[in-house]
């Protein structure tokens, strides 16, 4: 196939009016699978901060197949674009969460308490203290892994602003 024929056919589906709504369920799908790579085949283990930013994604796979099933059910206008005006906003919430998390990354900001730097402090006893000393903890202003000098929650914040578009992109299809 030709570069012509793969960019005719690539315009094509993006023009298709369930491409924002698919896009947006297949960018979740791809993004938790990478998280969950980066954590069982990497070995790269998750701080707090990592595990509540896979939080809006469940939720924008579920509203992007909600929209799909709106739109397979013929559902009324308002419905679907109700489902990406809630799109947008988890997307959004994912936005805050990955920007927030880089800036504690990049050293722009502190982070919570309970996983960051030199504030996080387990006294010396016996039982399940010694337990709890003994196990690794992941601080969230660490960078785990990073390419070009983007860490992971800084990767996950452009993905959440595509989100947003898509969404936004969605609703605007909507109205037309």
């Amino acid at each position: 196939m030709n570069v012509a024929a793969l960019t005719f056919r690539v315009q094509r589906s993006a023009a298709h009016p369930l491409f924002p709504a698919a896009a947006i369920a297949g960018l979740g799908i791809a993004l938790l699978a990478g998280a969950y790579a980066f954590e069982y085949l990497g070995g790269i283990r998750p701080c707090p901060l990592c595990l509540e930013q896979r939080l809006p994604w469940f939720v924008l796979i579920v509203i992007g197949g909600g929209i799909l099933g709106a739109r397979a059910a013929k559902a009324p206008d308002w419905v679907v674009l109700g489902l990406y005006g809630l799109a947008a906003i988890v997307a959004l919430w994912g936005t805050y969460l990955a920007g927030f998390h880089a800036g504690v990354e990049y050293k722009w900001w502190p982070g919570p308490q309970d996983c960051s730097g030199d504030a996080i402090h387990l006294p010396s006893g016996g039982g399940l203290l010694d337990d709890i000393s003994s196990s690794e903890i992941v601080f969230c202003d660490v960078v785990a892994w990073s390419f070009l000098g983007v860490s992971l929650a800084g990767f996950n914040f452009v993905f959440s602003l595509l989100a947003v578009a898509l969404a936004g992109w969605g609703a605007w299809k909507e109205t037309r």
